[in-house]
């Protein structure tokens, strides 16, 4: 077992590496964006669409105001790809006649009106946590899902020193000592940084195995004279 100041050091170290992580986002986001002289075609949507139909019910605007809370995009870069996003957000959150299901904070937000046309209900997130949702009845004639043909219209400006300081990052955190602590204390508050973080540790990995496996004659692995190690 470490010393116990060598674990407490790693960890000041770790909550400073997440701390800047944030900064670095954060001064990423302010970069903004340039936009394209022509867009480029890129992917589909499977979204919901009001129809001109709407017009003919007397909550119309109760009805538009929903439609502004919900998620209505699912992107993919190809139909089956923006399909399956579909039907991950339908086992997350549900969606009642392919109509997407609201929190409790977007509830709050509605007008009485609003709220009338929504029916709670609860539901189990992944770390097994009991949270309420909201079905929403909306008239079928009022709503479609269609596919839509996706675009880039504009492309992300790049700081390269702040793309190298995040790679540094990374590899610190990558580090023997530090990764499976930083994994056990503070993988879930950072659960998108995390992904990301273990992607590149399984690539890393996966270098490591070829480049071992160039060691190895053709003959050798032909003739099964090696041990494969599965780890």
């Amino acid at each position: 077992m470490k010393p116990k100041h060598i674990k407490q050091q790693r960890e000041k170290e770790i909550r400073q590496i997440y701390k800047r992580w944030r900064e670095i986002v954060t001064e990423n986001k302010a970069l903004g964006y340039i936009k394209l002289v022509k867009p480029v075609r890129h992917g589909w949507f499977k979204e919901i669409i009001i129809t001109h139909k709407v017009e003919r019910y007397k909550n119309k605007a109760a009805i538009l105001e929903v439609y502004d809370k919900v998620e209505k995009r699912f992107w993919g870069r190809t139909k089956e790809e923006a399909n399956e996003h579909w039907f991950q957000q339908t086992s997350k959150y549900f969606i009642y006649k392919d109509f997407p299901t609201i929190s409790k904070k977007q509830f709050n937000k509605l007008s009485f009106k609003a709220q009338c046309m929504c029916t709670p209900f609860y539901y189990k997130t992944e770390r097994k946590k009991q949270k309420l949702r909201f079905y929403i009845k909306i008239p079928k004639g009022a709503y479609r899902v269609k596919y839509t043909r996706a675009y880039v219209t504009h492309s992300k400006r790049i700081d390269p020193a702040l793309e190298r300081e995040d790679a540094l990052l990374d590899q610190q955190l990558l580090k023997s000592g530090y990764y499976n602590l930083a994994q056990k204390r503070w993988s879930w508050r950072h659960r998108h940084y995390w992904n990301k973080l273990v992607h590149k540790k399984e690539k890393q990995k996966t270098k490591v195995n070829l480049n071992a496996l160039k060691a190895i004659s053709i003959e050798d692995i032909i003739n099964e004279n090696i041990l494969w190690e599965i780890n």
